[in-house]
C-alpha cells in the first residue's frame, strides 16, 4: 500500500514539474517578444538620441566659485535670501560661495559688502562680520546653512558691539562670552550648524547650539555644531544641481555628497577658537554635572542600557546639541580656547581623519549623558594629534578615549577632574602605538587613570610625570587579550600577574613589560633627611619614583624624581625631600616597549631612636 501511495505522489508530482516548465518556457517567449519589440522600438528611436546627446554633453559640470576677497557685514539675525534692507548670515554664505552674485543684492545691502582690506593673493580669504541690533543676537535657523566652501573664510563673531564685555574665567582658562548665536528655530531639527569642506576657515567668537537628528536616530551625517570634512567632487555636485531648483541648495550637505566624494582631500588649517558650543551665551558654565542631578552616582555595566534611555537635560531646558566639533575628515585642524558643554554625545569626535589635529586650552565639561560618554574620543587616522592644557570635567565618561586610530597622540599639561559621571570608565582610555602622556593632572575617576587596551594592539605607549588623584582602580593599567568583558574596555582589568614567557607578553599592552620591583617594603632614613631605594627593573629602562599620599577621598600619586636602571636590571636612588610614613611606587618606561604598570608600594620608615648614629659616618 505503502508503495503506491509513493508511487501515485511521484506521478503528480512529475507532472506538477512539466506543467511549471512549460509555463516558464512559455513566460520566456513571451518577455523574449516583448524584448525584441522594445529593441525594435529602441532603434527606430535612436536617431532622436543621437540628435540629443550634444545638448547633454554640453552641459558643464557644477564647480564652486567662492569670492575669497570681501568683507561682509551681517546686521539681521533672520534667515532669508531676499532682495531688502538687510544683510543675513545665510546671505552671507552664500556672497561667499559664488551662489549669490553682489549685483543681486539691493543698494543697500551692496553697502554691506567691500574689498577685504589687505586682502592679497597670498592672504585671500573672506570675512563675514556682524553688527546685529541689540536684543535680535540669535539667528534661529528654518533650514540647514549651505556649506563653507570659500577658502581663507574668517565668521567673526568677535566683531559683534559687546563682545569681549565679559568673559568666563576657571581655573587658567578665559574664554570671552559670546554675543552672537546660531541655533535652529523653534520645532526644527537641523544635523549641523557650521559645515566646513574648504581650507583655512576659521570660526570665532560664536555660540552654537541645538543641532541634532533625533527624529532619525540612525542618520549617517553625524549631526554636530560645526561639522568638518571633505569637499562635493565634481560629479556630485553636477548631480545635485540637477535634483535642486536653487543655487544654494545645491551646496547642502547630503549623504551621497558626503559619501560619493572620499576621492577629495580633506580640507586643512582650519580654526575653531574662542566659541561656546552646545551652550548659549547665558548658560551657567561650572554645575558639576550640568545635565544630571549632583546625587547621581556613576552607573555600573548593568544599569548602562537603562541609563542611556534617559534623556538629559540642561540647566535652562535648551536643546541639546548631538557633537560638539565632528572632525569627520580634515588634516591641521586647530580648536583652542572653546568652552565645548552639555552635548548629548563627545564634546570633540573624529572619524576618517583628523592628523596634526590640536586641542589646546579649552573647557570640555558636562558632554556624554545621552550618547558617546566620552568627552574626547578620537578615531581614524590621528597622526601627529595633540591634546595640551585643557580642562576636561564632569564628563559621563572617558576625558579621552582613543579606539583603533592609526597614527599616535600626544596628552600633556591637561587637568582632567571628576569625570565618569555616568559610566565607570577610565579617565583616559587608549588603544593604539606610541601615544605619550605627560604631565597631567588627573583626579576623582571611578575607574583607573590612564588604561592602554591589547586589541588590536598598544605598543610603546610612553606615561610620564603625570599626578593621579582619588582613582578607583590604577594609575596605569595595561590591558591584556584575556580582559575581553565590558569592564576590561572601560576601566581595566587590574594588576598584571609576573609574566615570564613572550607568547604571554605579546597579548598584553606595552607588550607587559615588567614592574618595577623594591627590593624590600620598607626603607629606613640613613640619614634624618636621606633614604635610599634599591630595586630592580627591565634593563635600559627609566625609573620613575612616586610619592603615594592617603587622603581624606582615596590616595594621591606625585611624581618625584627618576633614574636609569644598569645592565644587570638594578636601580638605586637617594631621595631626600621626602619624610618617615611616606609610601612611595614606581613605573618603568623602556623606548622599545612603553611604560608599565606601578609597582607595589613600599614604606619609608625613620631609625629607631637608641639606633641613631648616622650610618653614614660608619
Amino acid at each position: 500500500m505503502n508503495n503506491k501511495i509513493s508511487f501515485c505522489l511521484l506521478v503528480v508530482g512529475y507532472w506538477l514539474f512539466n506543467q511549471g516548465f512549460c509555463l516558464a518556457a512559455q513566460q520566456s517567449n513571451k518577455q523574449q517578444t516583448t524584448t525584441n519589440n522594445q529593441q525594435q522600438t529602441t532603434n527606430n528611436q535612436q536617431p532622436t538620441t543621437n540628435n540629443q546627446q550634444p545638448t547633454t554633453n554640453n552641459k558643464q559640470q557644477t564647480t564652486i566659485n567662492p569670492v575669497t576677497n570681501v568683507d561682509i557685514l551681517v546686521n539681521s539675525n533672520a534667515d532669508t535670501i531676499a532682495t531688502d534692507e538687510v544683510l543675513t548670515l545665510r546671505e552671507a554664505i552664500a556672497i561667499v560661495n559664488g551662489t549669490l552674485p553682489v549685483q543681486e543684492l539691493s543698494e543697500t545691502e551692496r553697502q554691506q559688502v567691500g574689498a577685504r582690506k589687505g586682502s592679497t593673493t597670498e592672504t585671500a580669504g573672506s570675512r563675514i562680520k556682524f553688527n546685529l541690533p541689540p536684543q535680535q543676537t540669535t539667528i534661529e535657523l528654518t533650514k540647514p546653512l549651505s556649506i563653507l566652501a570659500s577658502p581663507g573664510l574668517l565668521i567673526d563673531g568677535t566683531s559683534q558691539p559687546g563682545y569681549g564685555d565679559s568673559e568666563l574665567e576657571v581655573e587658567e582658562i578665559t574664554i570671552p562670552i559670546p554675543v552672537v548665536a546660531i541655533t535652529p528655530a523653534a520645532d526644527t531639527e537641523i544635523w549641523q550648524g557650521l559645515t566646513v569642506v574648504a581650507d583655512e576657515v576659521t570660526i570665532r567668537g560664536l555660540s552654537i547650539y541645538g543641532f541634532n537628528s533625533d527624529s532619525i536616530p540612525d542618520a549617517l551625517i553625524p549631526p554636530a555644531d560645526i561639522f568638518i570634512s571633505h569637499p562635493p567632487n565634481p560629479q556630485e555636485l553636477s548631480a545635485r544641481q540637477s535634483e535642486v531648483d536653487s543655487p544654494h541648495d545645491a551646496l547642502l550637505l547630503t549623504e551621497d555628497m558626503l559619501f560619493d566624494s572620499l576621492d577629495m582631500p580633506p580640507p586643512k588649517d582650519v580654526v575653531i577658537e574662542n566659541n561656546w558650543l552646545g551652550i548659549t551665551p547665558t548658560t551657567e558654565i561650572g554645575n558639576p554635572n550640568p545635565q544630571t542631578t549632583n546625587n547621581q552616582q556613576p552607573t555600573t555595566n548593568n544599569q548602562q542600557q537603562t541609563t542611556n534611555n534617559k534623556q538629559p537635560t540642561t540647566n535652562n531646558q535648551q536643546q541639546t546639541s548631538a557633537f560638539g566639533i565632528y572632525a569627520y575628515n580634515s588634516s591641521n585642524v586647530k580648536i583652542t580656547n572653546n568652552a565645548i558643554a552639555n552635548h548629548q554625545g563627545s564634546g570633540i569626535i573624529t572619524s576618517r581623519q583628523a592628523s596634526n589635529l590640536l586641542i589646546e586650552d579649552n573647557l570640555i565639561e558636562g558632554n556624554g549623558f545621552a550618547g558617546m560618554p566620552d568627552a574626547i574620543r578620537l578615531e581614524g587616522d590621528i597622526s601627529g594629534a595633540a591634546i595640551i592644557s585643557n580642562l576636561i570635567r564632569h564628563n559621563a565618561g572617558s576625558a579621552i578615549f582613543t579606539f583603533k586610530p592609526d597614527g599616535a597622540v600626544e596628552i600633556r599639561d591637561n587637568e582632567i577632574t571628576n569625570n565618569g559621571k555616568r559610566l565607570q570608565q577610565a579617565a583616559v582610555y587608549l588603544m593604539g602605538n606610541e601615544h605619550q602622556i605627560t604631565d597631567n593632572q588627573i583626579s576623582n575617576q571611578p575607574g583607573s587613570g590612564i588604561t592602554v587596551a591589547a586589541v588590536p594592539e598598544s605598543r610603546r605607549v610612553t606615561i610620564t610625570g603625570n599626578q593621579f588623584t582619588n582613582l578607583q582602580g590604577l594609575s596605569i593599567d595595561l590591558v591584556s587579550q584575556q580582559g575581553t568583558t565590558v569592564q576590561a574596555y572601560q576601566v581595566g582589568d587590574g594588576r598584571n600577574p609576573v609574566i615570564d614567557n613572550y607568547q604571554r607578553r605579546r597579548q598584553t599592552a606595552n607588550l607587559a613589560i615588567d614592574t618595577p620591583r623594591f627590593l624590600s617594603q620598607e626603607f629606613f632614613f640613613l640619614s634624618p633627611t636621606k633614604v635610599t631605594l634599591l630595586g630592580e627593573a627591565l634593563p635600559g629602562s627609566t625609573v620613575e619614583i612616586y610619592r603615594v599620599t592617603d587622603i581624606s577621598n582615596g590616595s594621591s600619586w606625585e611624581p618625584i624624581t627618576s633614574t636609569s636602571v644598569d645592565e644587570e636590571g638594578n636601580f638605586s636612588i637617594t631621595l631626600t625631600e621626602v619624610e618617615a610614613g611616606d609610601q612611595v611606587s614606581a613605573i618603568a618606561t623602556h623606548p622599545d616597549y612603553g611604560t608599565s604598570e606601578p609597582a607595589v608600594n613600599s614604606v619609608l620608615r625613620a631609625l629607631p631612636t637608641a639606633a641613631s648614629p648616622n650610618l653614614e659616618n660608619l
